[in-house]
């Protein structure tokens, strides 16, 4: 099926002009909508189909698909911002001054932030996560301690997960040194509140952290476009803030402008990013990218869907050595390293227990 059936409703969901939309069948709008779906974007489609005179618009089938997702995910967005007031009561009651990080925080980007889809809670307080655990267990909710870089409570079907350090860094300095990098860009954000409570990460710590996720997602296991409609809001909303010689550095040093730079090369070519959206350093990057890795990375998005997690934990990891593998062009691009080399990397240390202060 035509890719453009996506783009077309994206770029108008991000501000495009009615007047720019091409007619689509029947078939690409239902094509459109069980894509957008798999990409945790079908509520955004309402956004696009609201602007479209009723002549644009899909057959009713379709658009009662459209309505409902967006009915249903109002709904998850409701209950979890709900639960997020409530760790807030629970986190200023014991003292603790909390990042929210990835979902609810990206959601806030958005004109109509229910639209952006996720399912669980994550949150981030540095040295303090035990802390938390024992404020949860005061009130009688089971903690499961029995991850590596975060514990997990289950609320009312909602997950938590209470992060003790943002990456796994067993075995592997680089990420150490990435770990630590964020840790203090936190502390420092913290300290600018008086009081304990659930706060927002600043745009430097999430451009850093939220890059890192969705190129993780990429080499583990192909990213959607959630992860590019993310970076579109954010970038427009934090325009000024990331136009400075510190985006660049930390860019540079944690080797995420190349992927940076494919992300917003896509963003500007398909999705309506205006190129002055994109901070310098990484419009001179992407005069740089090869138009191959461009390709493969939309080719990328989409792969077919398969399921990425499993029960059994040793089959769940030889499926991401597989994925890796047959993708060795992403760890070779986007890291400089090859496929063997980075799934050696990754899982040794695993097996030998190896790890860094982050725990």
């Amino acid at each position: 099926m035509n890719k453009e059936s996506v783009y077309k409703i994206l770029r108008l969901t991000l501000g495009g002009e009615v007047a720019d939309f091409i007619p689509m069948s029947a078939q690409e709008w239902n094509w459109a909508f069980n894509t957008l779906s798999l990409h945790g974007l079908s509520a955004l489609g309402c956004v696009a189909i609201e602007k479209l005179p009723v002549e644009l618009r899909p057959s009713k089938d379709v658009l009662l698909k459209f309505i409902t997702a967006d009915m249903s995910t109002q709904q998850s967005y409701t209950r979890l911002k709900k639960l997020a007031d409530k760790i807030e009561v629970l986190l200023k009651d014991a003292g603790v001054k909390c990042l929210l990080l990835k979902g609810l925080s990206l959601a806030e980007y958005y004109p109509v932030p229910h639209a952006r889809k996720f399912v669980d809670i994550d949150l981030y307080a540095p040295d303090m996560g035990s802390v938390i655990d024992d404020a949860f267990k005061s009130k009688g909710v089971k903690v499961d301690t029995d991850f590596y870089r975060h514990s997990h409570m289950n609320l009312s079907g909602i997950l938590v997960e209470n992060h003790y350090c943002l990456l796994d860094v067993r075995g592997r300095q680089k990420l150490a040194d990435l770990d630590a990098d964020l840790k203090k860009m936190a502390v420092s954000h913290l300290a600018t509140y008086d009081e304990p409570g659930l706060y927002y990460p600043d745009a430097h710590f999430s451009l850093i952290f939220n890059l890192h996720h969705a190129m993780s997602h990429f080499i583990y296991e192909g990213i959607s476009f959630k992860f590019l409609v993310d970076w579109i809001y954010f970038l427009r909303n934090e325009k000024e803030l990331l136009s400075s010689e510190h985006t660049a550095l930390g860019l540079r040093d944690h080797e995420l402008l190349k992927f940076a730079a494919v992300m917003s090369e896509v963003s500007v070519r398909h999705l309506g990013l205006a190129i002055d959206d994109v901070p310098e350093c990484i419009r001179t990057e992407m005069t740089l990218l090869k138009p191959a890795v461009v390709e493969k990375f939309i080719d990328d998005l989409f792969r077919p869907y398969e399921q990425v997690h499993k029960k059994s934990i040793i089959a769940e990891r030889m499926g991401n050595v597989r994925r890796i593998v047959k993708s060795a062009w992403k760890p070779k691009e986007f890291l400089g390293q090859s496929a063997i080399g980075f799934v050696w990397d990754k899982f040794l240390p695993i097996l030998r227990g190896r790890k860094y202060e982050a725990d």
